[in-house]
């Protein structure tokens, strides 16, 4: 069977690695007792599968992680296990079975909401948000393995919103390509003038019927 944990990553857990969290996860299956299934091989190793790697620095309430077990386990036992085993910083929230057939997270996995909280002029800010959307191409310096380049990001923008004085960005996250959100603030504190923003991710969404939706709910539906 294949179970699927929402988990927060706060406090100084947000400056753990990917590969550090995944020794994480791996050392709390172990401390819980759940049959999570080992790899064959030489190195076998738990059957564990990440939706999305979160950028270190980068806190999150909404990550999430699916795993196969040998054998059925009820899923307020897999939640409450799993919570006792995880290291402070490391929070299980939320714990969804997944039918047999149901995609995996990371192939679901289309969009991520962050809210970000910004110390500025609104109205100028408001300004800068309306401006990238309604253009077409927008295209900001992008830096990798010490090169900089030209980027058009405008496509993997999905939406910028207000939420309660803060903002919500609705970016791209998916195997064709993933957008930070400090690409998109640092192109509206160039339009509205420097201000400072914190970002937390805080939700994972896929495609559903009628536009985005919970990223666990939809692989619950099943195909």
């Amino acid at each position: 069977m294949r179970m699927a944990l929402e988990f927060a990553k706060t406090g100084a857990a947000r400056y753990i690695s990917h590969l550090d969290l995944q020794r994480a996860f791996f050392r709390a299956i172990r401390r819980s007792g759940l049959p999570v299934k080992l790899s064959e091989g030489f190195t076998p190793h738990y059957v564990v599968s990440f939706a999305s790697a979160l950028a270190v620095g980068m806190e999150s309430v909404a990550e999430c992680v699916e795993m196969v077990l040998s054998r059925d386990v009820a899923t307020d036992e897999f939640l409450l296990r799993m919570a006792k085993a995880l290291p402070p910083g490391l929070e299980a929230r939320r714990a969804v079975r997944l039918p047999q057939g149901a995609p995996k997270l990371m192939a679901a996995l289309r969009f991520a909401e962050y809210t970000v909280e910004v110390d500025g002029d609104r109205e100028a800010i408001g300004r800068a948000v309306q401006s990238v959307l309604a253009e077409t191409r927008v295209m900001v310096d992008k830096r990798a393995k010490g090169v900089t380049k030209q980027v058009d990001i405008r496509g993997m923008i999905e939406d910028i919103s207000w939420r309660d004085d803060k903002l919500v960005l609705r970016l791209a996250t998916a195997q064709e390509g993933t957008l930070r959100p400090e690409l998109v603030m640092d192109e509206l504190c160039r339009r509205a003038g420097r201000f400072s923003w914190s970002a937390v991710r805080t939700a994972l969404l896929a495609d559903g019927p009628n536009g985005p939706m919970d990223l666990l709910e939809r692989c619950r539906a099943g195909k």
